[in-house]
């Protein structure tokens, strides 16, 4: 009997035991829905990579049409039959927006004339001050919208100037492929618009420009006759970048004197308009983050008259040594 009621005692307290897991196991399940577990914060999305701009070959005497921080030494070796004629110009970009620039231009001249009574002379020339204003077009085409002035405070002006200083002056037309004719009209102030439109992208750089100066004279009546001249220049710019650090670019400009009385009225014709074709290498050179440097030398040779090979031209040869620093 005794046996029998401890049977029943043992077995009563499995079942408490039991009863009492079960009722743990029931309830661990409620208290994890009552409190559930912190949830891991989402990751942060990486930044997107920065994209490296296409590079760009840099014109030789077009403009560029981006707009950045530059200094620029830009020096011509023009030889002629008669003439040696050495062009510096230096120019100052700076950004005061991202995409607008303003430029300054200085420069000198020395020019020697062969022959028993040759002349030799060295003439600071006008200054231009200006802004380039770059327009991106989606991710390969670009815009530069140009404007500027001469200043007319170059040597060799006025009614009496020392003529071989104003003969070094006037040769500097040609020996920049006549592409900077407001430099070195030293008795105007010339005011300049331009735009230019070019394709970078895949290691090519196709680069098209015009523009417009508008001469204003604003001394030596004596020896300008023209109250006013109109010059329209343009040019067509290819390079190619063979590896980053190395593009090969070939150059083609025109001038044209829309409206000139003197040299409508003389006896040479083709001094009226001229077609030019540079080519040459530039390297690319990355200094730091932000720093290049892209030296460029390039040979310019004279397509027709006056400056061509053909039908008694002048036969120009222009080497162009072209540093510009980018910071």
């Amino acid at each position: 009997m005794k046996n029998g009621i401890g049977v029943r005692r043992g077995l009563s307290r499995l079942v408490a035991v039991g009863l009492a897991f079960g009722g743990l196991s029931s309830a661990l399940p409620a208290r994890a829905q009552q409190n559930p577990p912190a949830e891991t914060p989402p990751a942060a999305p990486e930044p997107a990579a920065k994209k490296t701009p296409a590079p760009y070959s840099l014109p030789f005497m077009l403009r560029p049409v981006t707009a950045g921080n530059v200094v620029r030494l830009d020096t011509t070796f023009a030889f002629s039959k008669t003439k040696t004629t050495v062009p510096v110009l230096l120019l100052g970009s700076y950004k005061i927006l991202p995409n607008l620039a303003a430029i300054v231009r200085l420069g000198m001249i020395h020019s020697e004339t062969s022959g028993p009574e040759g002349t030799k002379a060295t003439s600071f020339i006008n200054p231009a001050i200006g802004a380039l204003y770059s327009i991106p077009l989606g991710e390969s085409w670009k815009v530069g919208l140009f404007a500027a002035t001469t200043i007319p405070v170059g040597t060799g002006g006025g009614d009496t100037p020392d003529m071989a200083t104003r003969t070094a002056n006037l040769d500097g037309i040609y020996a920049r492929a006549s592409m900077d004719n407001a430099l070195f009209q030293i008795n105007y102030m010339t005011p300049i618009v331009g735009a230019g439109i070019g394709y970078i992208a895949n290691g090519i750089t196709l680069q098209a420009e015009v523009t417009l100066l508008q001469l204003l004279r604003v001394r030596g009546a004596t020896l300008d006759k023209d109250a006013a001249r109109t010059n329209l220049t343009a040019g067509l710019h290819f390079g190619w970048f063979v590896i980053p650090q190395l593009s090969i670019g070939t150059e083609l400009r025109y001038q044209l004197w829309v409206s000139n009385e003197t040299i409508e009225k003389g006896t040479d014709p083709t001094r009226i308009d001229n077609w030019t074709l540079g080519f040459g290498p530039r390297g690319h050179f990355k200094l730091s983050d932000k720093m290049w440097l892209r030296p460029a030398v390039s040979l310019t040779m004279g397509l027709d008259l006056p400056t061509g090979f053909s039908g008694g031209g002048l036969e120009y040869k222009i080497v162009q040594v072209d540093v510009p620093f980018v910071f």
